[in-house]
């Protein structure tokens, strides 16, 4: 069984060197990249593959990395991407399809390298990549990427997220926060709890997290509340405009003073209330003692 070998030859001049070489005649195809890149394939048995390695080892040639996990530079990226889409109807998203494997990249994560270079860590690569270098790649993207108008999965629950907080009302307390509905104001700073947040819209923490980076930051932290711990998300700035803070602050300060009012009015009424008490024993006692005079 053959194999399909692809390869780039590094320099013009070495053009005609490989294509003329008698054990590529009449199996060389070529294809030419959008940017402009020709890319020459071949079908290879055992005796071919090592004529391939003289011409790589001389320079002439450079193979097309096949897998995510084989790429040493970005440059090895290039080839291997085979399609660009870029996600409409909601946040921008890009698809991008690189070898056999799909990556999401969202508006954010497509400024920095960060977000390929963990993809390519779970792969078991490590490859460290300039900003110059990634900014050349994703030019790249953006030129041969295709429109798509479709609601992302990670648009999707994106939106519910955000339409799960603006419904949240802020709480001080920590058994307050683990409710529904609620967002936790500590030291000037907000938080949501993860189960909580993640049983409501019906998604694994770990798929929340990755897919709400813009509006959560660093990891989960904990927070006691009578004996028990609890983990929460810091909300991003960005989130957290989503509520109306200030008003509800100020509504949460009017109630406790309307609270405060009722409270004072209350015991008010209770002591007048004992006081009247007091004065109709003091007039029954006095009554008994006329009575008794009498």
């Amino acid at each position: 069984m053959k194999d399909t070998f692809r390869f780039m030859i590094t320099k013009e001049a070495y053009i005609e060197t490989v294509k003329s070489a008698e054990f590529l005649q009449g199996k060389l195809r070529e294809f030419r990249e959008p940017d402009g890149k020709v890319i020459y394939e071949v079908q290879v048995d055992a005796e071919l593959i090592q004529n391939m390695k003289v011409f790589e080892k001389a320079g002439f040639i450079k193979p097309i990395k096949e897998e995510l996990r084989e790429v040493e530079s970005i440059e090895d990226l290039f080839p291997l991407t085979k399609k660009v889409e870029i996600v409409q109807g909601g946040p921008l998203y890009m698809r991008v399809y690189l070898g056999d494997h799909i990556l999401t990249f969202n508006e954010n994560q497509l400024l920095t390298p960060t977000m390929l270079r963990k993809y390519l860590l779970r792969l078991g690569k490590i490859l460290r990549i300039k900003q110059k270098d990634w900014d050349e790649l994703l030019q790249y993207w953006l030129d041969i990427a295709e429109k798509v108008d479709e609601v992302s999965e990670e648009g999707e629950i994106e939106e519910k997220f955000l339409n799960y907080i603006r419904e949240c009302r802020i709480v001080k307390e920590v058994e307050q926060a683990i409710l529904p509905y609620t967002i936790l104001l500590k030291d000037d700073e907000f938080f949501i709890s993860t189960d909580t947040v993640a049983e409501k819209l019906g998604v694994s923490k770990r798929k929340l997290r990755s897919i709400l980076s813009d509006y959560i930051i660093g990891s989960s932290v904990q927070f006691r509340s009578h004996g028990r711990r609890y983990r929460f998300w810091k909300l991003s700035g960005k989130c957290v405009c989503e509520i109306d803070v200030k008003e509800q602050l100020e509504e949460e300060e009017a109630e406790e003073v309307e609270e405060a009012g009722e409270e004072v009015e209350e015991e008010a009424t209770e002591e007048g209330e004992e006081e009247r008490d007091e004065r109709e024993k003091d007039d029954e006692r006095t009554e008994e003692v006329w009575e008794e005079a009498d």
